[in-house]
């Protein structure tokens, strides 16, 4: 058998030229000024990280998610009681 005369051929030259220009992409839109703390923050998680204690209604909230909670949790010890029984 002889050798394949000819440049060598990549089986996913196009996934290449794919991988290439996403880097440039990334490269391109992520050269800013600021430095990289390595933490991706998006706006909900912005929101979600401020600080709380700033509504109003958060101590009514925290005891109604406590109630709820409670009646869960004697619902499942009642209905764990009635099936033993």
């Amino acid at each position: 058998m002889t050798p394949v005369q000819g440049p060598a051929r990549h089986p996913y030259l196009r996934s290449v030229g794919d991988l290439a220009r996403a880097q440039v992409i990334v490269e391109t839109l992520y050269t800013s000024g600021t430095k990289n703390d390595g933490a991706c923050v998006s706006r909900e998680d912005e929101e979600r990280l401020e600080e709380r204690g700033d509504h109003p209604l958060d101590p009514a909230m925290g005891i109604l998610n406590g109630l709820r909670l409670s009646l869960a949790l004697w619902g499942v010890i009642l209905l764990s009681v009635m099936l033993i029984w």
